[in-house]
């Protein structure tokens, strides 16, 4: 069958998915899902049931007998982040990969939140106000805020509706006010984690809160308010519903409600918890979305292969730039070596061979190259290095991360070959791409290493024994050609060709500068 067609499974704590897609006009083919709860092993620090194991791969041999019949031959497994933090995950990807032949991958809180965003985010594209996403996994959640349908930051943070429900039960047997108590439990959480430009300063009375993948809430209200839900619809009838559930019994939420049993102990927390939300957010209304991980999944893959044009990138690099801002890096020479490293990139393409994602990968560390100066100045690559593998930025995954992480380390004194102990680790291709975007960046970084700014522009030109970057510049460049004759020792190690800096007369009509 043609590439157009491609597929995706999905495992969760709460079963597993199947969609298959039609890449070229977006249409659904076929949607599967069996429920198989792994909830109560993941989140109670157990290992998963072997006999839980053998129903999801029983599915997902299903699964694949289905992809065969339509003749889809690309096809991808995906493991969300609760599972992969269960005890026995590598037990499970192994089980998976024997059964089926296909390597799991997992993703990471950030992924989820990225992949999760996707549909609602093309859709924000014309609004011009306020918008937070929400998105609750049983034991994660994520804010993200859009401004006049333009990404502005996101947050995630490890408290879910199974977490609360346990603390729940043990607040109501010890505490006599247990919701006011777990009210408080919830706002501490919170409290641990940076909203920061997530909340708004100045209440817009039309900013909205969009739940994604919280039917089982979606169909309390729908049955609450006894009628079909608008679009959207005010913080003040989910407020109703929540101080009438506070006290309700189980048996109101299973007849009145149609809360499925299972759900029962979770309906409260996750109402707790998104009226905080609401609370902290200042949110007026309040709507639903199906937006789904796999529906990222899928839009990627339209991405990759040319079928859509959609750009979700950007919102990587706001997110770095979020952070650049959080640690004071400098803003101008941080911009300047972003540009210098794009420019060299896109220029010495014919010697690394590399794609538009490892492009967006250097652009991330020239962004958060400098974030461990924060820190301290001495061994600040070390501290940049640490600092970016310990953050979240959506869309990217932990081994990009550690990537990311490494080109940062790399960029100043360091080189891989003088950290072998640390450098031999990675996986021989991860090597080979740290040390081709280090070598570039630690170029960019020394035509500014004196934070003074005095080369503006450069040209590239690839020659049989160098690469001859041309600075366009009338200042005294003798410093910059010092540090540049120092760091490019790398480039020559990595590419094999001499990298040389020459000096041009600067631009005389000022459009040279930023």
């Amino acid at each position: 069958m043609t590439q157009k067609y491609f597929g995706v499974m999905t495992v969760n704590v709460t079963g597993v998915e199947l969609l298959i897609v039609n890449l070229k006009t977006h249409k659904s083919l076929e949607k599967v899902t069996k429920e198989i709860n792994l909830g109560d092993d993941v989140y109670r620090q157990h290992p998963v049931r072997f006999e839980s194991v053998n129903k999801i791969v029983e599915a997902l041999t299903g699964f694949i007998q289905i992809l065969h019949d339509y003749g889809v031959e690309n096809y991808q497994l995906w493991g969300s982040q609760a599972l992969s933090q269960a005890l026995n995950a590598d037990f499970m990807a192994d089980q998976f990969f024997l059964h089926t032949g296909i390597e799991i991958r997992w993703l990471s809180m950030s992924d989820e939140v990225y992949y999760r965003n996707q549909n609602v985010s093309l859709e924000l594209e014309q609004e011009n106000h306020i918008v937070y996403l929400v998105g609750i996994t049983s034991g994660n959640t994520s804010v993200t805020r859009y401004d006049s349908g333009k990404f502005v930051t996101s947050t995630n943070f490890a408290l879910g509706p199974i977490k609360i429900a346990e603390d729940l039960q043990s607040l109501r047997q010890s505490a006599p006010n247990s919701i006011s108590v777990l009210n408080d439990y919830i706002d501490s959480k919170l409290k641990d984690f940076d909203i920061g430009s997530l909340v708004n300063v100045t209440i817009k009375e039309d900013s909205q809160i969009i739940l994604l993948g919280t039917s089982p809430i979606k169909n309390v209200v729908t049955h609450y308010i006894k009628e079909e839900l608008e679009p959207a619809f005010s913080i003040s009838v989910f407020n109703d519903l929540v101080d009438d559930i506070v006290d309700a019994s189980d048996q109101y939420l299973t007849d009145q409600l149609q809360v499925n049993e299972d759900a029962v102990p979770l309906i409260l927390p996750e109402l707790l918890l998104i009226r905080r939300i609401i609370q902290l957010t200042g949110a007026k209304q309040i709507s639903f979305s199906d937006s789904g991980i796999i529906d990222g999944i899928v839009n990627d893959e339209e991405v990759a292969l040319g079928f859509s044009k959609h750009d979700f990138t950007k919102q990587m690099t706001t997110m770095a730039i979020n952070l650049a801002n959080h640690y004071d890096v400098e803003p101008v020479h941080r911009e300047l070596v972003t540009k210098f490293a794009l420019h060299l990139f896109n220029q010495l393409k014919p010697l690394h061979t590399l794609g538009k994602r490892e492009r967006v990968l250097l652009e991330i560390a020239s962004i958060l190259h400098d974030v461990g100066n924060y820190i301290g100045v001495h061994s600040h690559y070390l501290h940049s290095e640490y600092i970016i593998k310990n953050s979240d930025i959506i869309g990217l995954s932990s081994e990009e991360l550690e990537i990311i992480a490494a080109i940062a380390k790399y960029h100043s004194a360091t080189t891989p070959s003088e950290d072998l102990s640390h450098f031999s680790q990675i996986s021989a291709e991860n090597r080979r791409l740290i040390s081709k975007l280090a070598a570039i960046l630690r170029l960019a970084d020394a035509l500014d290493d004196d934070r003074q700014q005095k080369i503006q522009k450069i040209s590239v030109s690839i020659k049989s024994q160098s690469v001859v970057i041309s600075a366009y510049s009338n200042a005294n460049l003798a410093y910059e050609n010092w540090i540049f004759n120092s760091k490019s020792q790398f480039f020559q190690e990595t590419y094999g060709l001499k990298a040389v800096l020459k000096q041009r007369g600067g631009l005389s009509n000022g459009k040279n500068k930023l």
